[in-house]
């Protein structure tokens, strides 16, 4: 079967190493635009806790009920993403020669009040049952035993390990190389219509394609892409902006998680992330949300206002409205797919996404 997969996202790229690894023929269309936000995300790995950066989307009243931990309609998605990284991860680096670091980072999940520190408590036995361990840390004093310089205004803290952390753009490499040494094509262009009716892509270099299988994971284009076939889906674009400063000599000993992400990367700079704005396609870093960062961090870590930034960088990321992604045939016996809506878990969920890529196809076939 011909599949062509458009997009050479992390969506994109897992579904084609799926297909790849059961004999299909894959073609990857690729825009080759380098501000996606796969090359750009903080590439966090964690079934457990939600991120500042990457449930905006959710209402009000339901990140009150939920407090630091994830909703429990993506409890299964994560975890089941979260275990196959540490299954590919030794895999894909031997195979491609490319390692995109992914490490265990323990993570301080810093409560502002005892309501949060309560809701953190209540669900340890839940955060176990994962394979996560968790030590409660009630109070200012025992934090600051872990990480100086934390602020004297929170109410305590939960100790987690588990959370995993990799480097994205090295993981997107690493994936495209994986796909092309296992004999995909990969196709620099861009395509501007879907005629689900001959089953062909319309080309910008003018050029037709066709295809037995269509799946379309191109981030926060999805939806006019797939407007142009005649169908609709609910997916919007999200901007998200991280901060990367320079440590200064301070020794950041964990991944600080509250207002923000703080973590201390390969590069050995420290990221602050994410921001979140809904319905802004736009990839231009703003001071407005560089502040916000600052301020958000700073929270957690006062000393963060002295440090200088070294570096800004925003994307746009496909979001839906309950934090879901959606994966599924979008006409009845089309052949047209959708892969798309990952928000800021995109990364996570990857591996994950393409099984279920694989799946629809196999049993269509």
């Amino acid at each position: 079967m011909n599949n062509i997969i458009i997009g050479a996202g992390v969506y994109g790229l897992a579904s084609a190493l799926s297909l790849l690894e059961i004999g299909e023929d894959v073609t990857v269309i690729d825009s080759n635009y380098s501000n996606i936000a796969s090359n750009n995300a903080l590439g966090r790995l964690d079934s457990v806790l939600k991120g500042s950066g990457s449930s905006g989307h959710l209402s009000v009243q339901n990140n009150m009920k939920n407090g630091p931990m994830r909703p429990d309609n993506q409890k299964h998605l994560a975890y089941e993403s979260y275990k196959k990284h540490k299954d590919n991860y030794r895999k894909l680096k031997n195979l491609s020669g490319i390692d995109y670091f992914l490490k265990d980072v323990l993570t301080l999940q810093i409560c502002f009040d005892e309501k949060e520190f309560i809701q953190i408590a209540e669900s340890i036995d839940d955060i176990k049952s994962y394979g996560f361990d968790i030590t409660p840390l009630e109070g200012y004093k025992k934090v600051a035993q872990y990480q100086k310089e934390i602020s004297r205004d929170i109410y305590g803290a939960a100790l987690i390990s588990g959370t995993l952390f990799l480097d994205s753009k090295s993981f997107v490499s690493c994936l495209k190389k994986c796909i092309e040494i296992k004999g995909a094509k990969i196709l620099n262009d861009l395509v501007e219509t879907i005629e689900t009716g001959h089953k062909e892509l319309t080309l910008k270099s003018g050029n037709n394609i066709n295809y037995d299988n269509l799946i379309v994971s191109a981030g926060p284009w999805t939806k006019e892409l797939i407007s142009s076939s005649g169908a609709n889906i609910n997916i919007y674009p999200a901007k998200g902006e991280i901060i990367k400063l320079d440590p200064n000599g301070f020794n950041l000993e964990y991944h600080i998680h509250g207002s923000c992400s703080i973590v201390r990367k390969s590069d050995g700079l420290i990221w602050v992330a994410a921001t979140y704005e809904e319905n802004k396609f736009d990839s231009n870093i703003t001071e407005e949300s560089k502040n916000e960062l600052i301020d958000n961090a700073s929270l957690m870590i006062p000393c963060i206002r002295d440090f200088q930034v070294i570096d800004q960088t925003a994307c746009v990321r496909p979001a839906t409205k309950d934090g879901m992604p959606i994966v599924k045939e979008i006409i009845r016996n089309s052949g047209v797919y959708v892969a798309s809506g990952g928000g800021g878990w995109g990364i996570m969920q990857s591996f994950y996404i393409g099984e279920l890529v694989k799946n629809m196809i196999t049993i269509k076939e």
